[in-house]
This record gives C-alpha cells, structure tokens and sequence, in this order.
C-alpha cells in the first residue's frame, strides 16, 4: 500500500497539481486506493472514486479506475465523467497514459465503461479552436463501451464501440447535428506495416446515423473481412438525403452539386444505396477456381453487377493461405481462361445525364446523344473495337434506346494479372468481349 501512495503521489502529483487519497487498502490479489482527488494547477478538479492495482505490483495483469470525474472551475457539471477504464498489462501499478497509448508502442488492452463528455468550459474553447474561430460549440458525447486489444503500427486485434451518441451545435452558425452509432467491431486485423497485404478477420457497422434539420444520413449495416482478392465486403439500408445537404455545402458550390443532384436522383434528392461484393477460393476443381460476385444499387439511377470465375494455378507450390497472406501472389497466379460477365441496368442516370450534359452546352439532348454517338465511334482509333462497341451502347442508353447492358468477357489461356498491370491495352486486345443490349 505505502508503494501505490508512493507512485500515485509521484506520477499524479507533482508539480503544482496536487493530490489527496482517502484510503488505502489491500483485497486479495489487488492492491485499492479509493476517493482519490487531484487539482490541477489550472483549476481543474479530478475525481476518481477507486483505483485498482490486480495481480503482481511489479508487473501488474490490469489496472482499473472507478468513477472518473472532471470538474472545471465556474462549470456545474462535470465536463468528463467515466465510470470504468481498464489497463491490461500496463507494464507499471501506475503507467503514464501518455506512454501507454502511444502509437509506437503496442497497447494490450483497453476497455471503457459509460463515458460522458460535455462541450463546455475549457474543452469546449479547445473543440471551438479546432472547428474554426468564429464556432462557438456547444453539445455532448456519450459511450456506452469500448474495447481495445492487442493494438500495434502492425495488427489490431479487436476494436468494439458500442451505443455513441453525440450531438454538436455551433451558436454561430445555426449549424446542429446529432451523431448515432449502435455498433462498431473490427476483428483480427493483420498486416497493417505491409501494404497490399492487410488481411481482416471481420469487420461491421451497424446502425449509423447523422441528422440536422430536414436532412440525415443513414446507414443501417456494413461489413467486410478477408483481403483484396478473397472477401466478403458490402452494405445496406444506406440513405442519403443530398437536396438537403445541398444547402450546407459553400454557395460557389451549390451549382455543380445540384447538377449531380439532378443526375443520380431526378431531383429528389434522396438516394438509397446497397452493395455487396463476395470472392471465394475453390478447390474441389483443377485448376482451382477463383471466384466472385456482387452488385451495387442506387434507387432512381441504375445498377451494376458482376460474376466472374477464374481458374488459377497460383506460382511455384504456394498454398491459397500463403496467397490469403501474401495478395502479391495473385498477381502472379497463372489464369487459365476464365469469364467474367459485367451487367448495367438503368434507371434514369444515363438519360438524366446526356439531358444535364445538354443543359451545360445548350443545346438539345438529342444532339448531346449524336455528339456522344461520334465521341465514342473515335474510341476505335485509341482503344479498338471493342471499347468503341462498349461506348456506343452507353450512349444508346443515354438516349433512351436501350435500359440495360451486359457484357461477357473471356480471358485467354495463359493469362496474368501481372500482364494486364503492365500492358493493359495490348492485354485487352487478346479478350473475347460480346456484348447484349436491351
């Protein structure tokens, strides 16, 4: 007990900040001290019900505190209050916080129960700084839960939020938002010091929100895991209500954001999206297969979808779970043949943009779609026939003639990744590409 009175008086009061404990005590394999107080030379008043030390002193497996409170001068309520926040393997009874969650350094574990923060006093001048000089910051913060484990510059091995609240209003401007967040998980994320080959367990959002007055931005879930080449990744119940937004945004921008506006929504102003995107490693076929499928929908503009299967030796005798670790190798990987189908489906980007496209020329849209029709036949000279047929069929949509595209590609065999990142033209031209226009 003399140690822990000894250390706390050390790290936490010196200087002119000053330090009082109430009691000290010993709890089994714990080390307590509780109704611990401490000024701070500018006033500040921290609080901090209990402070557990557990296992060896030396070495101790965690350190908790209990009750946190920060209380600054001409302020009633506490501007911080944290019921629980525990330390795991700190490395000290009383660590530096500032050493302990340093970026260079790996942090253990860190959990934290029912956090409030209240935009008033000296943090909300510090928040007001940040925002800009003439905000005047009002608002609060509150958490029900976080986890940190095994956090380095390399690897994250888990990351949990859970129920983040926040509202924010600046008295200067009139500009008000309020922050929701149900859940946050990330888990098993590796290979952050090499980059193109991060690998990620599992990661998902779920129930995110940002609102004003009279516009909102949802997002019901997302979630992702794997790498770059064998993932499941996607979202839903995204919403978006961009005429609104449009009146936040500078006035020198409005202009070009309506048009936008105009294109993906009709001039509604409320777009809903949803996406998903799934490869799979498959070994019950010679060669394996890689393969893939996902879409992407806007509401009121279009659709995009893609599957593609691709049979694949991977270089010298690598394993998939070599591959899965190392991305890099699929660049290399042989690919014999294999398809790949691209499918376009609209619904009403193409023409509202070959109309906004006129509209910024004047001139009508039935000459934006000739103008378009003569632009992408010039394609042939500089990419082949191929993306010249390609851009054709993207005006037909443009000008109402067709609604959807699909198109069917078939990779030669031998074939790399590797050769297309090198000569993307010269690889197109070896591609069996047919198209189906409706």
């Amino acid at each position: 007990m003399a140690r822990l009175e000894a250390d706390l008086q050390t790290r936490w009061g010196s200087g002119e900040q000053l330090i009082e404990i109430g009691e000290l005590r010993e709890q089994g394999q714990r080390v307590v001290a509780e109704h611990i107080v401490i000024r701070l030379a500018q006033g500040d008043v921290v609080t901090i019900e209990a402070y557990h030390v557990q296992g060896d002193y030396d070495q101790p497996d965690s350190v908790s505190f209990y009750g946190i409170r920060i209380i600054e001068p001409d302020v009633r309520d506490p501007v911080l209050s944290l019921s629980e926040m525990t330390l795991a393997r700190p490395g000290a009874a009383v660590p530096l916080l500032s050493s302990v969650l340093a970026h260079d350094a790996p942090l253990h574990g860190l959990q934290l129960r029912e956090l409030s923060v209240w935009l008033d006093g000296t943090l909300a001048k510090q928040w007001t700084e940040e925002w800009g000089n003439d905000a005047a910051l009002t608002g609060y913060l509150t958490l029900q839960a976080l986890v940190l484990e095994e956090m380095s510059d390399a690897a994250l091995g888990r990351f949990e939020l859970q129920g983040l609240k926040a509202e924010f209003n600046d008295l200067a401007s009139g500009f008000s938002a309020s922050l929701g967040l149900d859940e946050l998980s990330i888990r098993g994320l590796e290979g952050l010091d090499r980059p193109g080959e991060e690998q990620l367990a599992w990661a998902e959002v779920n129930g995110f929100s940002l609102t004003g007055d009279r516009w909102s931005v949802l997002l019901e879930r997302a979630w992702a895991s794997g790498n770059l080449y064998v993932s499941d990744m996607g979202f839903q119940g995204a919403a978006l209500d961009m005429g609104a937004l449009i009146g936040l945004a500078p006035p020198q921008e409005r202009l070009d954001l309506q048009a936008v506006n105009n294109v993906l929504t009709g001039g509604s102003g409320r777009l809903n999206a949803a996406g998903r995107s799934v490869s799979e490693w498959h070994e019950d076929t010679q060669p394996p297969q890689l393969k893939a499928e996902g879409f992407l929908q806007l509401s009121e503009a279009g659709e995009v979808s893609y599957q593609m299967a691709l049979p694949v030796t991977l270089p010298g005798r690598a394993t998939i779970e070599q591959a899965m670790q190392h991305p890099a190798l699929f660049e290399t990987a042989r690919l014999h043949g294999g398809n790949v189908t691209l499918a376009y489906k609209d619904a009403g980007l193409l023409p509202r943009l070959a109309t906004e496209l006129a509209t910024q020329e004047g001139i009508s849209t039935s000459q934006m779609v000739a103008q378009g029709w003569a632009q992408a036949r010039q394609f042939e000279r500089l990419a082949g026939p191929q993306v010249a047929k390609l851009m054709v069929a993207l005006v037909d949509i443009m000008g109402g003639y067709a609604q959807s595209l699909t198109t069917h590609i078939a990779l030669p065999d031998p074939f790399t990744l590797e050769q297309f990142m090198m000569d993307p033209l010269g690889s197109s031209q070896r591609l069996r590409v047919t198209f189906e226009l409706k």
